[in-house]
């Protein structure tokens, strides 16, 4: 059985919990039903009609979810953990999970009853209960397929819906006074013959177009993404077919947590989330809903990895010592003063894919990839666009002139020709453009440049050899347009430069986060190999320690009898 003050102390290490009191967790844990469950019994499935929050204390629990497409996805729970929060506050979901024990478990449940009367009593346990169901509500209908699947998902949200108000502001204005007059033009006839007005077009024109304007915002909005997991802090951000960005920071890398708030902040329950990390980089969440409760999900989590880290760290130093007392000390490997050669990568795989045509920033695994800004491309494509352009032209105003005289058949075919000799020249410009590739791994950065037909040239530089990186933006174009140079100092006085990218500080912060991941995976790598120092040095004092006591134990022989010497004769006067 679990104490009361057993209780009031587990929830109180609970996000789900943060914001209330001692008295308001006593409330609570008076509540709660403690029940075992063996391993593979079924805990929540649709054939049960339970409807309650469990919270694990002991053991692993295997979640199923089945999203709308009929796509399943597995998680499992851990000790601290909990779920079944959406089956109170969305009754209509509970058919889609489904939990099971992966092994023996004791878990603490609050009855949809109970749960019910603390919510409606306690304001602060609505908001957290809130923020968990719509988390679990929103990782139904998305997929990541990049976060496997030992990887579970704490907080997923989009920014607050105040922002996505904010932004359909200005496209309502225009599109509900040009629906309005559209309408107007369209049921009001003009002049005697009943035409209609010439100002329908252009009205019908200004609503569609802020029409679109309105959808673009909306899934601008709908594209970005705050996860936290039981790994790391992410902030996902993209523009559809421009710009692919996913900042994230290590659970265990995590410092310190600030959270700002203004007056609406406040009132609407969203803020700004700044995350510092040990290395020095800092990882900005702006707009983001329940920013408090997040807070407190980090920072449990936080706890839970360095217990994790602790925890793994004596296992393997037992480990290693296990290995050193019991088959002796580990054979002697010199250090090569060889740097290890950085691994080969494809600059090109996956960068002409369909979604990734006119990409200005992806990811291909651990690889982000920059383009040059679109301006550049426009520049480069724009003389063989304008006569694509002028020459579709031309044939639709002279082609009713021209086809009596020279025939259709020989119109089309001169103008075929002319086509593909200018969509050639504007394919070899984009060519031209989208080779022009900026690169950074977890080991270097890369600058390719490859001419269509002709030769490719790549400069590389490793991260341990970058002494600064500052970005520059010249002119009005380049700050309205945000886009500019990123300058980079290497070792030995080079310096590299990724020109005319676009968001340069974001490829600054790319940069420099990698660069301080490297060190500190450096960092990590030299304790180990302390440890295992440490490890080498004690399993000797560990075996001379024993070859002492055996020594000691060990009765010395006793010294050889020496031989009995001959009797002393006695001197007389005359030997004198």
């Amino acid at each position: 059985m679990i104490g009361l003050a057993e209780r009031v102390d587990f929830l109180a290490n609970s996000h789900l919990f943060n914001g209330l009191s001692r008295e308001q967790l006593e409330q609570v844990a008076s509540r709660l039903e403690e029940r075992g469950f063996r391993a593979g019994e079924a805990i929540l499935s649709p054939e049960l009609s339970t409807r309650a929050l469990f919270l694990i204390v002991k053991g692993k629990v295997r979640l199923q979810y089945i999203g709308r497409q009929k796509k399943e996805r597995l998680s499992y729970l851990v000790p601290g953990d909990y779920f079944g929060e959406e089956t109170i506050l969305k009754t209509s979901r509970r058919k889609k999970l489904s939990a099971w024990a992966e092994e023996e478990c004791l878990l603490l449940v609050l009855h949809e009853a109970d749960a019910f009367q603390l919510i409606r009593t306690m304001h602060v346990l609505r908001m957290n209960f809130q923020m968990a169901a719509r988390t679990h509500r929103l990782e139904q209908t998305q997929r990541f397929k990049w976060i496997p699947e030992d990887e579970v998902i704490y907080y997923l949200a989009r920014k607050h819906p105040w922002l996505l108000v904010q932004a359909l502001v200005a496209p309502m204005l225009i599109l509900i006074p040009a629906l309005t007059a559209t309408f107007y033009f369209l049921v009001t006839p003009v002049g005697e013959q009943g035409q209609r007005s010439p100002l329908l077009w252009p009205a019908l024109a200004i609503a569609v177009s802020s029409g679109v304007w309105g959808l673009w915002r909306y899934i601008d909005w709908s594209n970005d993404y705050y996860i936290v997991t039981n790994r790391r802090v992410l902030w996902l951000e993209r523009v559809i077919g421009l710009y692919d960005s996913r900042n994230e920071t290590p659970l265990s890398a995590v410092q310190r947590i600030n959270v700002e708030t203004d007056f609406w902040g406040r009132q609407l329950n969203y803020g700004t989330l700044t995350i510092r990390t040990i290395i020095g980089s800092t990882l900005i969440l702006r707009n983001m809903p329940h920013p408090h409760q997040a807070a407190a999900l980090i920072e449990e989590q936080w706890r839970r990895v360095q217990r994790t880290a602790r925890q793994m760290e004596e296992e393997e130093m037992k480990q290693i010592l296990r290995e050193r007392i019991l088959k002796g000390p580990a054979p002697f490997r010199p250090r090569s003063v060889i740097a290890k050669p950085p691994p080969k990568i494809d600059p090109y795989k996956g960068k002409r894919t369909p979604s990734n045509l006119f990409r200005l920033r992806f990811e291909e695994q651990t690889t982000v990839t920059y383009r040059k800004h679109l301006i550049i491309f426009f520049r480069q494509t724009g003389l063989p666009m304008a006569l694509i352009f002028a020459w579709i032209v031309v044939l639709i105003v002279l082609g009713k002139y021209l086809f009596p005289v020279f025939g259709w058949i020989s119109v089309l075919c001169g103008w075929s020709i002319v086509f593909l000799v200018l969509f050639g020249w504007w394919l070899y410009q984009y060519i031209d453009w989208s080779n022009d590739i900026f690169q950074v791994t977890p080991e270097q950065i890369v600058d390719i440049d490859k001419t269509p037909f002709g030769q490719m040239t790549s400069d590389m530089a490793s991260l341990d050899n970058i002494l600064s990186i500052e970005y520059e933006r010249h002119g009005l174009l380049e700050l309205l347009l945000n886009y500019g140079d990123v300058k980079i100092t290497i070792g030995g006085g080079k310096q590299m430069v990724f020109e005319d990218v676009s968001n340069p500080a974001a490829v600054q912060d790319d940069i420099e986060r990698r660069r301080l991941e490297r060190l500190a995976r450096k960092e990590q790598e030299k304790e180990r190999a302390e440890r295992e120092r440490f490890a080498d040095w004690f399993a000797a004092y560990y075996r001379s320690e024993q070859a002492f006591r055996t020594e000691q134990a060990t009765p010395a022989p006793p010294p050889p009898e020496s031989p009995p010497s001959a009797p002393e004769k006695k001197k007389s006067d005359r030997e004198w």
